[in-house]
């Protein structure tokens, strides 16, 4: 059935609606109904349904589809058997949302130093001092309420903002290229992933150079990008997502592109590896004379 296959969320992302905050599994929205400034539309992704509260108003999928595409019930059920419905599942649907500039005020950038965020890091395994390199806590004006997050800068002058409870983009989703002048790539799917990387092979930092996708729908509109690097080395999450990027790339660049996931074949990401692992501070020279032994024989 349609609603057991296909989540509210990610029917709205194809509708190009996405999520102003999120708490635990309940996303909230603004209308898609109306104009508003303050996100009244709410969806429980646990249960699968929503409620519009300026509308009094709520349910299943299918009771959103019919509303929102003036279209019946049976209308949309037989099309979903006839496998005519133009939904395509957007696999790498995460909680992301483009602000523009009338929604967000940037108020300050700067080094991460606020203890949320310091221990959001700690929780991820992910150490300040290179985080401080690559990112900056920023504190931002959003529909008249201020917030704080680490900001991770992509090549649009957009930014990746992460904390315990946002995970979000302001500005323009885009890529983030990190280049060190080499003709060696390796990509990422997160900014998390490439930290994380760092932090277990430092001597690589300058090494290579780094394309951060952001999200991973990003890839095949950077094909060009990737396919000036001599080699191109992949971490991507080992999941469908992942999985069928790394197929991609293979069947565009051959020999090229090589499948690095086997680093961590038991976890998701990169980061999750390096949370398991419970690696610390002392670990990083033992994971750098790795790293160069693993260099030496090729």
């Amino acid at each position: 059935m349609i609603n057991e296959q296909i989540r509210v969320i990610d029917y709205l992302a194809q509708k190009n609606i996405y999520p102003i905050s999120c708490k635990q599994n309940i996303f909230w929205f603004l209308s898609p109904f109306r104009n508003e400034k303050t996100a009244s539309f709410k969806v429980d992704n646990s249960s699968n349904r929503f409620y519009d509260f300026g509308e009094g108003f709520g349910g299943t999928l299918i009771d959103l589809i019919s509303k929102l595409e003036n279209i019946s019930i049976k209308e949309i059920i037989q099309k979903f058997s006839n496998n005519s419905f133009s939904f395509q599942k957007q696999n790498d649907f995460q909680i992301e949302k483009i602000q523009t500039k009338n929604e967000y005020e940037i108020l300050e950038l700067k080094g991460i130093s606020s203890f949320p965020l310091v221990k959001y890091l700690e929780n991820r395994n992910l150490p300040l001092e290179i985080v401080n390199i690559y990112c900056k806590e920023i504190h931002y004006r959003l529909n008249q309420k201020t917030y704080y997050a680490i900001a991770f800068p992509n090549n649009e002058n957009g930014y990746e903002i992460r904390n315990k409870y946002v995970k979000m983009c302001l500005v323009k989703k885009e890529i983030s290229l990190i280049k060190n002048n080499q003709n060696q790539l390796k990509i990422f799917e997160s900014w998390s992933d490439f930290i994380s990387y760092l932090f277990l092979f430092p001597s690589d930092e300058f090494q290579f150079d780094y394309l951060i996708l952001n999200s991973i729908s990003l890839l095949r509109k950077n094909l060009e990008l990737i396919n000036k690097y001599k080699t191109i080395q992949g971490y991507f999450d080992n999941d469908d997502a992942g999985k069928s990027a790394m197929e991609f790339l293979k069947n565009e660049l051959s020999s090229k592109i090589s499948d690095e996931s086997n680093l961590y074949i038991y976890s998701k990401d990169i980061n999750e590896y390096l949370v398991k692992s419970k690696y610390n501070y002392q670990d990083v020279h033992l994971c750098t004379q790795i790293s160069d032994l693993i260099h030496l024989n090729g």
